[in-house]
């Protein structure tokens, strides 16, 4: 299914969600929560990154990291302005 078509859906469906009632709003939502609870077979690690490298996300999947001694003096630099989470919060309102 295309893409445009699934926004097509999602639109349709949720000009329906807004013409029901209050209470059949609360109870989409129970059910909503519960099948979003569910979880199914979970991707390893391993496959996640076969399947990045298969939709050309990443070019090569590295080899996993095992010394770590580069990383244990690791200091953090000081910067000016604002904390990068602060500028963040406020480039999404």
């Amino acid at each position: 299914m295309g893409r445009e078509m699934i926004i097509a859906r999602l639109d349709k469906v949720l000009e329906e969600v807004k013409a029901l009632t209050l209470e059949e709003k609360r109870r989409l939502r129970e059910k909503l929560e519960e099948l979003l609870a569910e979880t199914g077979p979970q991707m390893t690690e391993q496959e996640f990154e076969q399947w990045l490298l298969e939709r050309g996300i990443i070019s090569r999947i590295p080899p996993p990291i095992t010394d770590f001694t580069p990383y244990k003096n690791r200091k953090p630099i000081k910067v000016k302005g604002k904390p990068v989470s602060e500028f963040l919060l406020e480039e999404r309102r």
